[in-house]
């Protein structure tokens, strides 16, 4: 297995992050069979990242990276640094990031909660948008590995990046595993050398309703959570906000109507089971609703801070 700090850039570079405390635990053994499998081609490498290592703060919701036309972020920290973090800079350069990670109550832990919730940068420039992803997530006692895993294709739809697949592993299948993560290896390589050559950005509506590339749909979570978890438009968010008066801006109400408008829509082809339908109407109603909350709620803070 060949490790390396300084990336050529003719080479196919894959981030392998470990966020596990433990360096030599299950998470990381999982991980080597994957760099194992990464590396069975020949123009493909890794580096290797121990994620516990970095400095890695919390978001400080400063909307700098707003503000600042090539979307950095100012905190002085591995992801931050104004563009100079070590970490921010190593993502740059990948053309694929894969995160080996314990579970820890269920969930992903907190060092990958942490890892992602700098992303935020990405999600105003769009650099990462179509690079590939892949995960482990490990489990013992209870269990929570799929659980870890639906949030890490969570994070994949919310910063559109090419999700090529996900490992939920418990313990008492550990040894069969091990096979599975060579194999998710030399997946996300091959998607890795497709990236190095022209990196295909994720269309917007294929972030709810995948593609064949994608396999996966985030639609119906965000139906979800924009109608409080009911699918009728009388009990969402846009609806209650417009009847309830709780926005005041005249430009946020018309847009707010815009919206209600591509809901509606949006549902009647969800229940159709037209996905495709629904999942471009649930972008409309997106690019309505989003900045009528933006403006109303941020838009002072951000911009005249």
């Amino acid at each position: 297995m060949f490790l390396f700090s300084n990336l050529d850039s003719k080479l196919t570079n894959i981030l392998c992050i470990l966020a596990s405390p433990r360096k030599n635990g299950y998470s990381a053994r999982l991980l080597n069979q994957v760099i194992d499998g990464i590396e069975s081609y020949d123009s493909v490498r890794c580096e290797l990242v121990h994620l516990y290592e970095h400095d890695i703060r919390p978001c400080a919701s400063c909307w700098s990276c707003i503000r600042d036309e090539e979307h950095r972020c100012v905190l002085n920290d591995s992801m931050g640094a104004s563009g100079e973090g070590e970490l921010f800079n190593q993502i740059l350069e990948a053309n694929g990031i894969f995160v080996s990670q314990p579970v820890y109550f269920g969930k992903p832990p907190a060092i990958t909660q942490l890892f992602f919730e700098r992303f935020y940068p990405f999600k105003w420039s769009g650099e990462l948008s179509g690079i590939p992803f892949a995960s482990i997530s490990q489990a013992a006692n209870n269990g929570g590995a799929r659980t870890a895993n639906a949030e890490m294709r969570r994070w994949a739809s919310i910063f559109c990046l090419k999700y090529v697949g996900g490992l939920p592993v418990h313990l008492v299948q550990f040894e069969a595993a091990l096979s599975r993560a060579n194999h998710l290896g030399r997946k996300i390589a091959e998607a890795a050398r497709k990236d190095s050559k022209n990196r295909i950005k994720i269309a917007e509506k294929h972030r709810y309703l995948g593609t064949v590339e994608n396999p996966w749909s985030s639609l119906e979570s965000a139906i979800m959570d924009i109608t409080n978890g009911t699918f009728n438009f009388e009990d969402s968010l846009i609806e209650y906000a417009l009847s309830h008066n709780t926005v005041k801006e005249k430009e946020s109400i018309e847009l707010l109507k815009k919206a209600s408008e591509e809901l509606k829509l949006t549902l009647y082809y969800y229940r159709l089971r037209n996905l495709e339908k629904a999942s471009e109407h649930l972008v409309k109603t997106r690019s309505f609703w989003g900045p009528a909350t933006f403006k109303e709620f941020l838009e002072d803070e951000i911009w005249h801070k």
